[in-house]
């Protein structure tokens, strides 16, 4: 399903994703915000979160540790990130003709969204 990053499409999106009879062991979540909608859908639908469905997310933004039940995460480093995309594209500029490849780490924050 394709959403646009927003608690409201983690919500509607849920909500057609699971029915009594078919709820999933774990999801994957493009984003905390996306992730934050969807925990509510569970909530509302009576769904445990991590004892019925275990969560992680993506991206670590602030208010993920907040959320109930705090949401796992992966975190990407954004300001890297950035530096990164500045630094190729300044390669490029100055006539570097073949891309390269660049691979950033990230980091998994275990919170309560997830059984281990």
């Amino acid at each position: 399903m394709v959403g646009k990053f927003l608690a409201d499409d983690g919500y509607r999106m849920m909500n057609v994703m699971i029915t009594e009879d078919e709820v999933p062991k774990a999801l994957l979540i493009a984003s905390d915000t996306l992730a934050i909608g969807a925990l509510r859908t569970l909530h509302e639908k009576g769904v445990r979160v991590p004892q019925d469905v275990s969560i992680i997310s993506i991206n670590d933004i602030s208010v993920s540790k907040y959320v109930y039940p705090a949401l796992s995460t992966i975190h990407v480093h954004t300001e890297m990130m950035g530096e990164t995309s500045v630094e190729l594209l300044l390669e490029r500029l100055n006539g570097r003709k073949i891309g390269k490849k660049v691979v950033l780490p990230t980091e998994l924050i275990l919170r309560n969204s997830s059984r281990v």
